[in-house]
């Protein structure tokens, strides 16, 4: 399974939906009812306190047209973000509920300006 890792920029306290899709063999998957799935946004990637954080029916929904997780950052979560850092995230996923067994790691900033992009 795979899922791509993006660095975020959007303006404070404003509002972003964006997709993930999980894939395997080339196809969008679903996972299973007792796995579990989280984005938790930290100062540092590495730190155990986190600024915010999404899960499956918090935040984070399965679209069944597009066969893709959608993340929902609100103006909440971002409200005590600062411009001039730049946060870590990761996106943990958890089979069966046992230890993570996929993760991603990306950047999340506060600018002017709305950006998503891929990192390869």
């Amino acid at each position: 399974m795979s899922i791509k890792q993006y660095n975020i920029k959007l303006p404070k306290q404003d509002y972003l939906l964006f997709s993930v899709s999980l894939k395997e063999n080339g196809e969008n998957i679903k996972l299973n009812d007792n796995d579990l799935m989280f984005m938790t946004v930290r100062q540092y990637a590495t730190d155990k306190d986190y600024i915010f954080q999404k899960s499956l029916g918090n935040g984070i929904t399965f679209n069944e047209g597009t066969k893709k997780y959608e993340i929902e950052i609100n103006s909440e979560d971002t409200k005590n973000m600062n411009m001039t850092y730049k946060y870590g995230y990761d996106i943990t996923i958890y089979y069966n509920g046992n230890k993570p067994k996929q993760k991603v790691i990306g950047e999340i900033a506060i600018g002017k300006k709305f950006t998503l992009n891929e990192v390869v």
